[in-house]
């Protein structure tokens, strides 16, 4: 049989850079797409376990004087009050938090709480019972830890309340609060058992606005 069989070529080295280069940009144009994919699933994953905690919440009250638990000044902490309610499905903390092997990311109002750091404005108060808020739809019941906040102790709840009905200077809730942890926005839970998540931008605003009683039930 004439002819002879022809040698196969394999690739230049230019011809293989060429081909990194595509596969780089091609990375690099789906890498945003996928990252805010992944953002968007652990904000989704974050308030669920919001939702876990107010659906608790709701049916403590209810087999309790409708009195919401409380923090780790009282007797018990809602960490404990709340597992019963929840069981397996009780998730202290956030997918995105920034402080990997933190133990909890979620922390109460303490607006809410029987013994809010000896704040003198609610000693008249007992918005410790769900019924005594007027407005449970508008004010916040859980919010989501600050990475910079509770790295030694962790705390079970906020520190506002000791602003004793003043307003509260956004700096110091921001330290508080991880008020962009997702995209610029973070996940609350509200006293009606709801989820929201709100952009720093509209927070700011809602923390000493009259009215709001985003913080505080009574502001």
């Amino acid at each position: 049989m004439g002819g002879y069989m022809q040698k196969e070529r394999g690739f230049t080295l230019v011809e293989l850079l060429a081909v990194m280069v595509v596969l780089g940009l091609l990375a690099s144009l789906g890498w945003p797409a996928l990252r805010a994919g992944f953002d968007e699933a652990g904000r989704m994953k974050c308030a669920s376990n919001l939702s876990q905690l107010g659906k608790g919440m709701l049916m403590y009250a209810a087999d309790n004087q409708m009195c919401l638990p409380q923090t780790m000044h009282q007797a018990d902490s809602w960490t404990n009050s709340l597992q019963p309610y929840v069981g397996k499905d009780l998730v202290l903390t956030c997918p995105c938090d920034e402080v990997k092997g933190r133990t909890r990311t979620y922390v109460m109002n303490d607006y809410l709480s029987a013994a809010p750091c000896g704040a003198e404005y609610l000693s008249a108060l007992n918005l410790t019972r769900l019924v005594n808020v007027e407005k449970p739809a508008r004010t916040v019941f859980f919010a989501e830890l600050s990475r910079t906040h509770g790295t030694k102790s962790i705390p079970d709840h906020l520190h506002l309340a000791e602003f004793d009905g003043g307003d509260i200077p956004p700096e110091v809730f921001q330290s508080y609060v991880g008020v962009e942890r997702h995209g610029g926005r973070a996940n609350y839970l509200f006293l009606d058992g709801h989820v929201e998540s709100l952009a720093w931008s509209q927070v700011k605003t809602l923390i000493n606005q009259p009215g709001a009683r985003f913080i505080d039930p009574r502001k």
